[in-house]
């Protein structure tokens, strides 16, 4: 008898130290990456240089359950010389993350600009880039995130909530916009399909001059454990 009191002591000790061991563990959170694989120059808009100055940017923006904006965060390429049959792949274009809510969802937005005003798209840039932390959207905006936005809309949003009092579309209004696409990533299909991979081709004409340029980006989702705070 003395033998099974011991025992169910014994199960009744690991059990508690199990409950507490998972009580201590830190909180997961979701975290979905933009990451541009590739950009290919198929054919150039430029003909009497032979060479595209080209721009990017792209952006995440995460929405809550209720249709929310929460957070944002902006990232860029350029300005670079390309000339037809030039190809940059994953290394030359930088990660940006951000998590998703949960039953929440993320907004992937990305455009690419020949720019024929070098130094405005340059001041352009740098703001862009004074900003690649992730912020968050105040609450004035949040509910726009709810309405049918166009890729560079979503990228003045986080322009915005970082504080940026201009409309990246009216920056970029002398340059001509080669493509620009968003892509929508649920919580639930992020958990299932950790990586989404995004092709693109963005072709078409300006006065006369055609461009056809092929990009792909992935979102790459992980689930990690926050660091307790000390």
């Amino acid at each position: 008898m003395p033998e099974i009191v011991s025992i169910l002591k014994s199960g009744v000790l690991a059990g508690v130290a199990l409950a507490t061991m998972a009580s201590c563990q830190a909180p997961k959170q979701t975290l979905t990456s933009l990451q541009v694989t590739s950009l290919k120059a198929l054919d150039l808009e430029e003909t009497v240089t032979r060479s595209d100055e080209l721009l990017m940017a792209y952006s995440l923006t995460s929405v809550d359950a209720n249709g929310r904006a929460i957070e944002t965060i902006n990232g860029s390429w350029g300005i670079q010389d390309t000339r037809k049959g030039q190809q940059f792949d994953e290394k030359a274009f930088q990660s940006i993350q951000i998590p998703i809510p949960k039953d929440g969802k993320l907004i992937a937005s990305l455009v690419l600009v020949e720019v024929d005003d070098y130094d405005q798209a340059q001041k352009t840039l740098t703001e862009i880039r004074k900003y690649h932390d992730i912020v968050k959207v105040p609450a004035g905006l949040a509910e726009l995130a709810d309405i049918a936005l166009t890729p560079i809309k979503y990228l003045s949003l986080g322009l915005s909530a970082a504080g940026v009092a201009f409309q990246l579309a009216d920056r970029l209004d002398n340059d001509d916009i080669l493509g620009q696409h968003s892509t929508e990533l649920a919580y639930q299909k992020a958990l299932v399909t950790p990586l989404v991979q995004v092709p693109l081709q963005f072709k078409g004409n300006n006065l006369g001059n055609t461009f056809h340029y092929e990009l792909a980006y992935d979102l790459r989702t992980s689930t990690v454990r926050l660091k307790p705070k000390r």
